[in-house]
Formats: C-alpha cells, sequence, structure tokens
C-alpha cells in the first residue's frame, strides 16, 4: 500500500470528506474517483522521476520497485491521467476544470525545472512543503468552487494547519530517510539544513497547530462539525509528535511511513458527525 502510495490515495479521500463536510457541499460521486486517480497520478509521477534517475542502482524500495516494474506502471499511470482528464471534464464544473489545468500546469512546471535544475533553483528542492500546498489545495479546490462565497477565518485556518500537518508529516520522513537520501543523493529538508534543524522545526510547525486549535475550540463559538475538525488535526498533530519523540519505535519496517500516512486518514472520522 505503501510504495504505491495506496495510502496517500486513502487519506486524500479522507481529507476530502473532511472539506466536503466542514463546507457543507454535495459533490457528484466521480468526483472523489477523480481526486483519487489524480492523486496517484501526482505521487507516482514523483516516484517514477526519482525511480528512473537512479535506475537499478537505488537502494530505497518504492524508488527501485518503479523502476523494475516501470513497464506495467507507466501505461497505468497514463491510463489513470487519462481517465481522470477525460471524467473531469464531461462531469465538473469549468471553473474546477479550470483551476486543474491551472494546478496541473504548476505541478508539470515544478517537476520539469526539479529534475533539469536542482542547482539552478535550489529552493524548489524543498519539496515537502510545495507537496503539502499542492495536496491540500488540490483537495479543497473543487469544494471551495461548490462552496461559492470567500470562505471564512475559521475554515482558512483549518486549510493552513492542514497543508502545516502535510509539511510537518514531509519533514518528519525526511529525517527517518536521511542517511538514505544521502546515499541516493536525493535532496529533503533533512539533508539540506540537518536532522536537528528538522526536527526543531517540525516541533515549532506542531505546537503552533495543536496552540490555535486548542485555542479556538475553547474560545471559538462554533458548530459542532468545526469543533470535532479541531479535534481531529489536534490528534493529528499528537501522533506526528509520537514519530518526532519516539523515533527508534517507528524504524523498524519503516513503521514511521505507515503511521505517518494514516495520519492523513483521521481526517475521514468527521463522518462521525
Amino acid at each position: 500500500m505503501n510504495i504505491y502510495s495506496i495510502d496517500v490515495v486513502i487519506g486524500s479521500l479522507m481529507m476530502g470528506i473532511f472539506a466536503v463536510r466542514i463546507l457543507e457541499v454535495h459533490p457528484p460521486a466521480c468526483w472523489y474517483l477523480i481526486l483519487a486517480l489524480a492523486v496517484w497520478v501526482f505521487y507516482t509521477t514523483d516516484h517514477l522521476l526519482d525511480a528512473l534517475k537512479g535506475k537499478n542502482r537505488s537502494t530505497i524500495p518504492r524508488h527501485l520497485v518503479h523502476y523494475t516494474n516501470r513497464h506495467l506502471i507507466i501505461p497505468l499511470w497514463l491510463a489513470a491521467t487519462i481517465i481522470a482528464g477525460v471524467m473531469a471534464i464531461i462531469k465538473l464544473d469549468l471553473k474546477i476544470i479550470y483551476g486543474g489545468l491551472l494546478l496541473g500546469g504548476l505541478i508539470l512546471a515544478y517537476f520539469i525545472v526539479l529534475f533539469f535544475n536542482r542547482k539552478r533553483f535550489p529552493w524548489l528542492l524543498q519539496k515537502e512543503l510545495i507537496i503539502g500546498v499542492i495536496y491540500v489545495t488540490g483537495i479543497w479546490m473543487a469544494p471551495l468552487v461548490w462552496y461559492g462565497s470567500t470562505p471564512s477565518g475559521i475554515i482558512m485556518i483549518l486549510m493552513g494547519n492542514m497543508i502545516l500537518l502535510a509539511w510537518s508529516e514531509g519533514i518528519l520522513l525526511s529525517g527517518f530517510e536521511l542517511e538514505e537520501d544521502l546515499r541516493n543523493k536525493h535532496t529533503s529538508f533533512a539533508t539540506m539544513f540537518g536532522k536537528r534543524v528538522a526536527g526543531i522545526f517540525v516541533t515549532i510547525l506542531l505546537i503552533f497547530v495543536i496552540s490555535s486549535d486548542v485555542f479556538l475550540f475553547f474560545y471559538g463559538s462554533y458548530s459542532l462539525t468545526i469543533k470535532v475538525s479541531l479535534i481531529i488535526q489536534t490528534s493529528m498533530s499528537l501522533i506526528l509528535f509520537l514519530l518526532q519523540f519516539f523515533p527508534e519505535h517507528f524504524y523498524r519496517h519503516q513503521l514511521y511511513r505507515y503511521v505517518g500516512e494514516f495520519t492523513f486518514w483521521l481526517p475521514g472520522l468527521i463522518l462521525l458527525v
């Protein structure tokens, strides 16, 4: 599930459900399939680029698997791209299509620059942040269009904190995989700034998310749905804190990856409200 990004796809669907419930909109059922395919295509593109760059010399399992099985994965990747694109054109509003094309163009430009000009644009190598922004923006874009008006401050805070959580998880993974990234000459937050700085920065991000959510929970007059969403984000932060402060318990069998991605399944708990 992790090597082929299936856990990420499930997490994106849970995040989509979270966004839909917070904004109280009613998307067509096909949107969930389009979302799942788009997220899988995005993450698979990243893995394929790393795999093709390292070829069979990579020591990172998911890159080696993607390279070994590229003759099967690439046709599936192409089919998923076409299916998601065609379904979006047929089923979704023009505003969503235009927004998706714009976001897709920015993603394509990012991958091109990242692949060919890493040294010329070093700030683009902070891909944990960029992936976090793309992940949350891509999921929330259609629900915001259906929402039809400027979101309130609390909704903007929830979206911003989700970006910070996605960024934190990416930085945490970069710390766990520092040695592998150095061996394979991959760039990450930890390789750029060091494991200690990465740990301090994640702690700051998570404290900010928890503090803002707890403050809003006790001092804001919000609906039950919003209150539960604040609890969910706080719970996500606490799980990521476990990875941060007890790394030795999560190294074996790459448990940190499963726990990190599972964290983004928690937004689906909004269905209990």
